[in-house]
């Protein structure tokens, strides 16, 4: 049950990025959704902690895919901040790509290996 919770979470944190992203470069105002601006933060906070849990029942080590994995996910954090920050005058788009291929990249390790 907590890999499928894992699995759950990998997958909404994605699709909740591609909904976000398409909506703020298509100009359309997605916090004005509540849903949308605590449901990413929910995802990812459960997918932490869920891929916590399951290194805590089942130990692996330090492999090198998992320092991959860990890797891109802090990689998709910061550039996912960068994309969505309300600071930015101007969102560069550079960021939601990378933050995108960043997020893929660590579910396709997992899914892989």
């Amino acid at each position: 049950m907590l890999i499928s919770l894992h699995v759950f979470c990998a997958f909404l944190s994605l699709g909740l990025l591609l909904l976000r992203g398409m909506m703020q470069l298509n100009g359309k105002n997605w916090r004005a959704v509540k849903l949308l601006k605590i449901l990413p933060h929910l995802s990812d906070t459960l997918l932490i902690i869920s891929g916590s849990a399951i290194l805590y029942l089942f130990p692996v080590g330090l492999e090198p895919w998992l320092i991959a994995k860990f890797a891109l996910l802090i990689l998709y954090i910061i550039f996912a901040a960068k994309f969505f920050s309300k600071k930015a005058s101007q969102p560069k788009n550079i960021f939601f790509t990378l933050s995108l291929l960043s997020l893929i990249g660590a579910i396709s390790i997992a899914y892989f290996h």
